[in-house]
């Protein structure tokens, strides 16, 4: 029988209570060592690539989060049989532990700042149109003049990116363990950061992010969370492993999720 993987626990027990996962199958933790496997058997006729499957997928990760620490495992990780899983387990074992202990009692939140880059880069290219060129005519050809230009609109565009950046993370910096930033995926899309946070500080994290969105100016903020920590496991082999797609794995949830 093949087996659905949702996650890696720190517990070898039984689960407490019945959780039903893809295709109504009833999720159990295989143990190894001091850990756990979460999983379900998947029967042939079920389809895991569809948006029940992501949101099962979801809901069980979440409710295992509610009484383990979790390291939740890639959507459709699939293996054929318990040997097969037992043998990555072993694989991973020291960096599974390491992991557990690193995010146990913690959770991750997602921050999105939209800015009108476009506008902003706008900005950038115009004032240095108005510049006098004559000494751009005298520094070289006007493929190397053109070439400096766009270095220089692309430094100034990144260091205003950068001080919105600084001013944004301030509001968090007090609650959080780690983090992870990154600026500028498109020229409208300033930080799409993830934080990993203190269960006990929850609360004070969504009060840092409405005084933020509270405080004026033309960015405009998105929150998600808490989730478990998808963007915060660390593997010594990460192209070996079957643990979740940070970012990506977010965002694929959030888009199949119902608007609220």
């Amino acid at each position: 029988m093949r087996l659905y993987a949702y996650a890696i626990i720190d517990s070898n027990s039984g689960m407490d209570e019945p959780l039903k996962g893809l295709g109504e199958g009833s999720v159990y933790n295989i143990s190894y060592r001091d850990i756990g496997i979460v999983v379900s058997d998947l029967e042939a006729q079920v389809q895991i690539k569809t948006k029940e499957s992501i949101l099962k997928h979801e809901e069980v990760v979440e409710r295992l989060m509610d009484r383990f620490t979790v390291l939740p495992m890639r959507l459709y990780t699939i293996f054929s049989g318990k040997e097969e899983m037992l043998l990555k387990v072993k694989d991973h074992y020291e960096d599974f532990v390491e992991n557990l202990d690193r995010v146990r009692d913690k959770c991750e939140f997602g921050i999105k700042v939209i800015w009108a880059g476009d506008i902003i880069k706008e900005r950038i290219i115009n004032a240095h149109k108005n510049e006098s060129p004559a000494h751009l005519v005298q520094s070289g050809t006007k493929f190397m003049n053109e070439k400096f230009e766009k270095y220089k609109i692309d430094r100034e565009f990144e260091e205003e990116a950068d001080k919105c950046i600084a001013i944004v993370d301030g509001f968090f910096s007090k609650f959080i363990s780690e983090k992870r930033l990154e600026k500028l995926k498109t020229d409208n899309l300033l930080l799409s950061a993830s934080y990993l946070v203190d269960k006990e500080k929850r609360d004070d994290f969504k009060k840092a992010f409405e005084e933020l969105r509270g405080s004026g100016g033309d960015l405009k903020y998105l929150l998600s969370g808490p989730w478990p920590p998808y963007n915060f496991i660390v593997l010594s082999h990460p192209g070996d492993g079957k643990l979740g797609d940070g970012l990506d794995m977010v965002e694929t949830i959030l888009q199949h999720k119902d608007p609220e």
